[in-house]
């Protein structure tokens, strides 16, 4: 098999130039370089380094590259090693890492490939049926040969060959567990990381996992949810040894054909995409925007508060994002005839065009039929949280508010379960609003932005932080709903329709009641210093420039909010209206400090929550870990968050962890009872 010529290589990846192949092969030709090759002269003359000619060999030969840092942290098994002597390996630069035993296929990491020689003296010596070769630097190989390969004693004796211990690689370094009881699920674990690059360690005996955990690591640990119960007697020891560590439960590890990402999590995914594709080129219509997201997002909350099946939620989702397409001016086109006069034609003519598995039309005609008075309410559940949803968005009906009195005599046309699911929604979404401010002053952000694709990751990632985002079209709209509802912030372009940001702030600074609203203005790429330093000047909180990172924003905005002077207040209300994990993750996804109490059960409790980490539990008599997963299973009683500091300190997991692991001790009491 002939292989396309390395110099040739080294030029498509850009490691050298034609100039540079031709002083190679100059040199190549003189008597000093006899025997020598391409990369070797090349590396010789200081034109490329060791890291990139192993790059141009593993490209050349379709093989896989083993980066340095990869190499650095491999562990080998001693019974492996032992299979090529010594001398073989520090004089050839070659180790073999992993042998599958059934049919004996050596993974071998060489620098050179076109070593036949001692490739076929290393498949002679452990009989091995095939090798899978991967390429790795020289340098990389020496290190590597150093920490593992036996070395021969001052007096003769052979020093035992043992594996590379990860606790002595680097104390700092981050490490995966991949913790599973099963000894053959195990066995193919180990397998198929050693063909990845052995990067994680594969643990069968949950007891000897505290033996590769510290108090200064940092640790990944991996398990089934499924054996969740087998494992919870060694949780709450291993976070004592080891701080750092980050429980991380999966469905499956892949081996039985079933993806580790959840059905759940695929969907949303999935939906959130769509709504993403649909909106970000939406420029024009900044209002039917706004109507069309919170008409998705109170839809998708009534669903799951009414626990629809799968299916069923997922059309509502999709019906929810198009019923009203036919406002954005995105969507254009000629109609199917067979949707004139339909009140959803357009959306009924663009979805028909991607066959959708869920019967939408069915859905959406449903929902016309309610809207004309054809149909009374009750028939199907579905139609009835798409047109209770929409009937809600337009009567801009809040968070927190009483649906019945905003629809008004409308709501007498609704569908008496689904308008009590929105009146426990709206109760629950305004506490966590009030808790995300801090209770004492508004949760709503104003959002003011030109380009539709910023926007709406903007939208998303303020939504997810905990914010009340308001959509305003341009700067006069900006100036008036700050006036109406006094907002946490105003997130604004600095280049504005019918108010610019500048003339903005100056609005805003002119008025006592949004005298102290935080702006945080954005500019356009190459809006330029003096635009900047302008704002800065007139009192806005920052000025950012194009691109920006939402993530960003959030943590300026963040810290805008916490700065604001606002009195605030406790928050009381029953967790049947918001459950203690979810007003823990509205809190630590808001970087706040309060202290939660809970009452009205057989004993009461408390969480500590410190700039957005768990640090204390108590509930009776339990502390720490097994407090704080005791009081989430508690469906009845109230609770109060006051915003302040009580000193306590007994927990010190990562607070994603610890609410991922009281979620599922939640479900799992719940199944019980159930």
């Amino acid at each position: 098999m002939s292989h396309t010529p390395l110099g040739e290589i080294c030029v498509s990846l850009g490691l050298m130039t034609p100039p540079e192949v031709s002083a190679v092969l100059d040199r190549m030709a003189q008597p000093a370089s006899t025997g020598m090759r391409f990369g070797e002269v090349a590396v010789s003359m200081n034109i490329i380094e060791e890291s990139e000619l192993s790059r141009a060999l593993a490209q050349q030969f379709r093989l896989n590259l083993v980066p340095d840092d990869r190499v650095d942290k491999l562990q080998i098994a001693a019974d492996v090693l032992a299979l090529v002597s010594a001398p073989l390996m520090r004089e050839r630069l070659l180790v073999p890492t992993f042998l599958e035993p059934e049919k004996r296929v050596l993974s071998l990491l060489t620098a050179d490939p076109t070593d036949i020689t001692a490739l076929r003296q290393v498949q002679a010596a452990t009989q091995a049926s095939r090798l899978r070769l991967f390429v790795a630097s020289k340098a990389a190989l020496r290190r590597l040969i150093e920490r593992v390969v036996p070395v021969v004693a001052p007096g003769g004796e052979r020093v035992a060959a043992r594996p590379l211990d990860v606790r002595e690689v680097d104390a700092d370094e981050a490490l995966t567990l991949l913790v599973e009881p099963d000894s053959a699920m195990a066995a193919a674990l180990r397998r198929l990381d050693g063909l990845e690059g052995g990067e994680a360690e594969v643990v069968g005996d949950p007891e000897a996992v505290s033996l590769l955990l510290g108090h200064d690591r940092q640790v990944r640990l991996f398990y089934r949810r499924a054996v969740a119960r087998q494992l919870d007697p060694y949780f709450a020891g291993w976070r004592r040894a080891c701080p750092g560590l980050r429980l991380c439960p999966v469905e499956s590890f892949g081996l039985s054909g079933r993806s580790a990402v959840s059905d759940e999590r695929a969907r949303a995914f999935f939906l959130q995409l769509t709504e993403f594709l649909l909106l970000a080129g939406e420029s024009r219509q900044m209002d039917a925007r706004a109507r069309v997201r919170r008409t998705a997002r109170l839809a998708n909350a009534l669903a799951d508060e009414l626990e629809l099946r799968p299916e069923d939620h997922d059309a509502v989702s999709i019906a929810a994002l198009f019923c009203d397409v036919d406002e954005l001016s995105l969507i254009s086109g000629m109609l199917d005839s067979r949707d004139e006069g339909r009140r959803f034609a357009l959306a009924l003519t663009v979805l028909r065009q991607f066959d959708p598995p869920w019967d939408i039309e069915g859905l959406l005609g449903g929902v016309e039929r309610r809207l004309v008075g054809q149909e009374g309410p009750g028939r199907d559940v579905r139609v009835e949280v798409l047109y209770t949803a929409r009937a809600a968005v337009r009567a801009a009906v809040v968070d927190g508010g009483d649906p019945v009195a905003a629809l008004g005599t409308e709501a007498a046309r609704h569908d008496a379960r689904v308008l009590r699911a929105l009146a426990q929604v709206l109760r629950r979404q305004g506490l966590r609003h009030q808790v995300a401010a801090g209770g004492g002053q508004s949760s709503a952000v104003i959002v003011a932005e030109r380009e539709a694709a910023v926007l709406t990751a903007l939208e998303a990632r303020f939504g997810a932080a905990g914010f009340d985002v308001i959509v305003a079209a341009d700067g006069e709209q900006v100036v008036q709903l700050a006036r109406n509802l006094v907002p946490a912030a105003i997130v604004a372009n600095l280049r504005l329709p019918r108010k610019d940001g500048i003339s903005l702030l100056l609005e805003l600074r002119r008025h006592d009641n949004t005298r102290n609203i935080p702006v945080i203005l954005i500019t356009d790429k190459g809006g330029g210093a003096k635009d900047i330093a302008r704002g800065l000047e007139l009192g806005a909180e920052d000025v950012l420039e194009k691109p920006v990172h939402p993530d960003v924003v959030v943590a300026k905005l963040r810290r805008a909010v916490a700065r604001r002077p606002n009195g605030s207040v406790g928050i009381s209300g029953v967790l049947a209206d918001l459950s203690l994990v979810d007003l823990l993750q509205t809190l630590t996804l808001g970087g706040k400090t309060a202290l939660v109490q809970i009452t009205g059960g057989a004993e009461a409790g408390g969480v500590q929550v410190r700039e957005g980490q768990i640090v204390a539990a108590q509930h009776g008599r339990r502390t720490g870990d097994e407090a704080l997963f005791s009081l989430a299973t508690l469906e009845e009683g109230r609770f109060e968050v006051r915003f302040e500091d009580s000193g306590a300190d007994n927990i010190h997991g990562q607070a994603e962890f610890l609410l991922l692991e009281a979620l599922r001790r939640r479900d799992e009491a719940r199944n019980a009872e159930g």
